[in-house]
């Protein structure tokens, strides 16, 4: 109970509950509306979205602004006490996103002549999907690693001694964690019998991807946006340019990045290893927590043999990878200078003063996953406005997508303050459940005969989600509303 209470004792986190309950009702609504209302109230469903949609870039966009509700509410708030809040909160999002952004435009251009190639018997469109939907979570696992070896450097930003870190045990990363293709591959093999030339194709998308995603540590670290864009804008134009050279666009974006690493390549080391056990760890660490937000995409692959509508799906889970990524553009900031705050109090102020950078930390994440939370469900609801606008027979399938990948990624936000905080286990025990339940669901589906069938998977996610997101916030209450406690024990018993 003293989770649920915790809800209503905040009037910025009840606006953003009741927001979310809102626009979560609407969205589920949405697929009667052609039985409620007449075809000619399309347009007017195309305008809401439309008005949605702006409301919502504003408030992307312009968080930082005066008597915004992320920081008016609150005039004790870590951003207005050290105006820590970035000058220009909207374009760090921007760049960011370029990813989501430039992916999107390029590749509808470029598929009919990617259609059009075949590699041993199987076209590359199917082969490049195959590779998107699984870099991702392969991301996930692959680069966890890379943030242990390096963590103690990164509170202090220094770049170079992070750089020289990095690049002394890149080889030995890339090298461990190759395996981590063949794991990917033989399912996908399984499940498709595609030939020994495809899965080759398929394994060294994977492997280039995965050289690309582990070159773009050090411009996350550094917080070096316009270093991250620049490797999706060549990334983007490579594919543009040849769509048919599957290898150059993940070459060329991680090409961006080895020259902006400069002198730090001087130490790159076949010699150095990073330690096996730990290694392996945080890789299941990392496969376990990546599989709430990406696996659903990787099993619904293996499930229909990619026959699925890739249009649909990509764009209604797109509201709950923008929400994601405003989190840590704008708000994981915000939560980092209270836990740095807090550790400062526990240092070195009396009880009195603990208590209340205490209390402001455990708003300050409230109010962080919330404000996530409620950007997502509106922009599930936009999305699935406008495509019962265009394609309103797959409208259906729009709202169970985007509601689902809306709650994988509320369980992932959670999953990470857990993890945040030093909880190990209970995220991925919810990670492993998770899997679990995809892999139960889209295995049904595969021997399901329905059109609805990857409607129906989807609609069943969301049901058993739900329910590991209440289990999940009720860990977080309980780890996060004394933080200083977690804090205090983890570090006591880390000597």
């Amino acid at each position: 109970m003293s989770s649920l209470q915790s809800l209503f004792q905040d009037t910025f986190v009840r606006r953003r509950t009741v927001v979310i309950i809102a626009a979560l009702v609407l969205t589920s609504l949405v697929p009667f509306a052609d039985t409620v209302f007449p075809g000619e109230w399309s347009a007017a469903l195309l305008g809401a979205g439309a008005l949605l949609v702006m409301a919502t870039l504003f408030q992307l966009l312009r968080p930082g602004r005066p008597g915004n509700p992320d920081t008016a509410e609150d005039p004790e708030s870590p951003g207005q006490r050290t105006g820590v809040d970035n000058a220009r909160p909207g374009a760090g999002l921007l760049l960011y996103l370029s990813p989501v952004i430039l992916l999107n435009l390029v590749y509808p251009l470029v598929s009919p002549e990617m259609a059009a190639a075949n590699v041993g018997g199987v076209q590359l469109t199917y082969l490049v999907l195959a590779s998107s939907i699984t870099v991702p979570w392969l991301a996930q696992a692959a680069c966890l690693p890379a943030y242990r070896l390096i963590g103690d450097l990164m509170a202090e930003r220094n770049m170079p001694a992070i750089t020289r870190r990095f690049c002394a045990n890149w080889p030995a990363m890339f090298g461990y964690a190759l395996p981590l293709v063949v794991l990917f591959a033989i399912p996908l093999w399984l499940a498709s019998r595609w030939s020994f030339t495809a899965m080759a194709t398929y394994a060294a998308l994977c492997a280039l991807h995965l050289l690309f995603v582990q070159s773009l540590v050090l411009a996350n670290v550094g917080n070096r946006r316009g270093l991250w864009a620049l490797a999706w804008v060549a990334y983007a134009a490579a594919l543009f340019a040849v769509p048919t050279l599957w290898w150059l666009p993940p070459l060329l974006g991680a090409a961006t990045q080895i020259a902006a690493m400069g002198r730090g390549l001087a130490s790159i080391s076949l010699r150095n290893r990073p330690a096996g056990r730990n290694f392996a760890r945080d890789v299941v660490r990392g496969l376990l927590l990546g599989a709430v937000l990406w696996a659903d995409k990787y099993l619904l692959f293996l499930a229909t043999d990619g026959d699925f509508p890739v249009v649909i799906v990509f764009v209604s889970m797109l509201p709950a990878v923008i929400a994601y990524n405003y989190y840590f553009v704008h708000l994981a900031p915000r939560v980092d200078k209270a836990v740095t705050s807090l550790h400062r109090s526990i240092a070195e102020e009396p009880l009195t003063v603990l208590a209340a950078e205490s209390k402001r930390l455990t708003r300050t994440v409230d109010r962080a996953i919330l404000s996530t939370g409620a950007v997502g469900m509106i922009l599930t609801l936009v999305i699935s406005l406008v495509i019962d606008g265009f394609q309103p027979e797959n409208t259906l399938l729009a709202v169970c997508v985007g509601t689902a990948s809306w709650a994988f990624m509320v369980l992932t936000l959670l999953s990470y303050e857990l993890d945040y905080i030093g909880v190990r286990m209970p995220p991925q025990l919810l990670g492993g459940i998770h899997l679990a339940l995809c892999a139960g669901v889209f295995a049904l589906a595969a021997a399901s005969t329905s059109p609805t069938a990857a409607a129906l998977a989807y609609a069943a996610l969301v049901a058993t989600d739900v329910l590991l997101v209440a289990v999940a916030w009720v860990l977080y209450k309980r780890h996060w509303s004394q933080p200083e406690y977690t804090l205090f024990w983890r570090h006591a018993t880390s000597w």
